[in-house]
């Protein structure tokens, strides 16, 4: 499979690391600016919605909700009643304008707002900015810069619809992962976790201090919230608790995140030469 040889190169890569660092911190800029939003729209199954609805509207001439919304239940992201509460929040915030298919009143088409696509934006460079450092003879991720966030999203988008007919999303690549990302605040937990143990001076084993309580404070998240994660991280064999604020790492939870970011950022990859070759 493509992106699975494209996912083990990053990881042999020489600034893979200092990429999962690049990545976490772009979405931490912008988490903590709207921390009890952004816990939620990192939900994994709230932002594969958001990802279904921008690559329904970058691929399509006329993209249709009712398309989305019966997308995202075959995939299971969702049940219909929680799709129809996401919409209207999207609506809400400004993020989503929705109005009757001019060709057919039985059906609504969608349109991203420009504060949407500005947020969204953000957020993809966490991905596609790192992607300029792994592949520097890839000149696209460098012209990514020059685009307005519509043409931005249109790029990777398009691309991205195709992965996501062909059942290649995260879930489906690493369903490992699962458990960690379906949480709210879960993308930014793991990651927080995984820089802690792994960052500079750092012995790549244990989760200092009162981690808990600063980890839980930091992402707007409560420290119940961080502890049920812990703990079921300790079941699963990726964690050892040694007390209520000291949390040892295990090797399979670094190899788990590792392999997660490898995903990511082959899928960015994908998303945007395949976007490209509709293109060409």
């Amino acid at each position: 499979m493509a992106i699975d040889h494209s996912a083990q190169a990053f990881e042999r890569h020489v600034d893979f690391e200092s990429s999962i660092r690049a990545h976490y911190a772009v979405l931490l800029d912008n988490y903590s600016k709207r921390p009890f939003f952004y816990k939620s729209a990192l939900k994994y199954s709230r932002l594969m919605v958001s990802f279904a609805l921008l690559s329904e509207y970058f691929s399509k001439p006329m993209p249709l909700l009712c398309e989305v919304k019966a997308f995202c239940v075959a995939q299971g992201f969702c049940s219909r009643n929680s799709l129809e509460s996401i919409f209207l929040l999207f609506r809400a915030l400004g993020f989503m304008h929705v109005r009757v298919n001019p060709e057919d009143s039985r059906f609504r088409t969608f349109t991203p707002s420009t504060q949407a696509c500005r947020e969204v934006r953000v957020m993809m460079t966490s991905i596609t900015d790192p992607l300029a450092v792994m592949c520097p003879e890839r000149a696209v991720f460098t012209q990514l810069r020059e685009l307005d966030d519509r043409a931005f999203l249109a790029l990777y988008f398009k691309g991205y619809a195709t992965l996501l007919n062909n059942k290649l999303a995260i879930d489906v690549l690493l369903p490992e992962c699962y458990w960690l990302v379906k949480r709210d605040g879960g993308h930014m937990l793991m990651l927080a976790i995984y820089n802690d143990a792994c960052g500079q001076g750092s012995n790549g084993a244990s989760f200092r201090s009162s981690s808990y309580l600063a980890l839980a404070q930091q992402l707007s998240v409560s420290k119940t919230h961080v502890i049920r994660l812990v703990q079921e991280g300790a079941d699963k064999g990726y964690f050892k608790i040694h007390s209520k604020t000291q949390l040892e790492v295990l090797p399979p939870f670094i190899s788990l995140v590792r392999r997660f970011m490898a995903f990511t950022f082959a899928s960015g990859l994908h998303s945007v030469e395949l976007s490209q070759i509709h293109n060409s």
